[in-house]
């Protein structure tokens, strides 16, 4: 299989954030699909002036909120139909270092099979609540998954063999909010697929905004998390054989 890949932002009211690095990153790819999860129409308009001068540019936008995760499967749906074996996700709050999209890149020709993962290095920037809440969430999913293979399972910047990643999301039923970046991961260490990783800095920004809901993401991460212990129960027979070596 010949490697070809593309860049992919799922974006929601993040288009002042992304201005300040959307035309650098749009130097380093021939293509890069923004899917816009249904921001209000000013915002819209903002990001359809940001993308206009830059022919690199492939924009979609639902006209219907559905979350991150539904937001990330359109642009690997789009990915898939232009041709394109393997996705770089970013996020388009400015969090992640675009710069090292060449070194993730490098890792996924590599190894085109894997999912390739940014592990995340903080500065003292990074907010207490989230630290530790990354800290659980990374402890359940190696209970999960009976491996310590998932380093990160948060951090949305990685590059995603896109047919494969499809068909992991099918699995996801409901959960196609904040859910997607965790579960996925775990669905592919199901699937014996690979994760790989690359430190890189992850920023706060202080205008930075965050479009996390308290009550109704911890709720579905809570389920999510219900959900993929489960079915690390169901498939810990299996897990354990193979951690064996057996």
């Amino acid at each position: 299989m010949k490697f070809h890949h593309t860049i992919i932002i799922p974006h929601y009211c993040h288009d002042q954030q992304l201005a300040r690095f959307l035309p650098q990153l749009a130097d380093q790819s021939s293509n890069i699909i923004i899917v816009d999860d249904g921001s209000p129409s000013d915002v819209q308009a903002r990001l359809r002036s940001l993308c206009e001068p830059l022919p690199q540019i492939d924009l979609v936008v639902r006209h219907q909120n559905g979350g991150k995760g539904a937001a990330s499967v359109s642009a690997l749906r789009r990915a898939a139909e232009l041709g394109y074996t393997h996705a770089v996700s970013i996020d388009a709050d400015g969090q992640h270092a675009w710069t090292d999209v060449s070194k993730l890149v490098a890792e996924a020709r590599a190894h085109p099979d894997a999912i390739v993962s940014a592990l995340p290095q903080f500065g003292r920037d990074i907010p207490a609540a989230r630290l530790h809440g990354r800290k659980v969430t990374n402890t359940l999913v190696r209970i999960a998954t009976g491996s310590a293979m998932l380093r990160d399972a948060m951090c949305g910047f990685r590059v995603y063999p896109v047919q494969a990643t499809l068909d992991l999301a099918e699995k996801l039923a409901w959960r196609t909010h904040m859910e997607f970046d965790v579960e996925i991961l775990v669905r592919a260490v199901w699937q014996e697929m690979t994760v790989r990783y690359i430190p890189s800095p992850v920023q706060y920004p202080e205008d930075g905004a965050s479009h996390f809901r308290m009550v109704k993401d911890n709720l579905r991460l809570t389920l999510m998390h219900m959900n993929l212990l489960l079915g690390g129960l169901i498939r810990a027979p299996r897990l354990l054989r193979k951690a064996l070596g057996s």
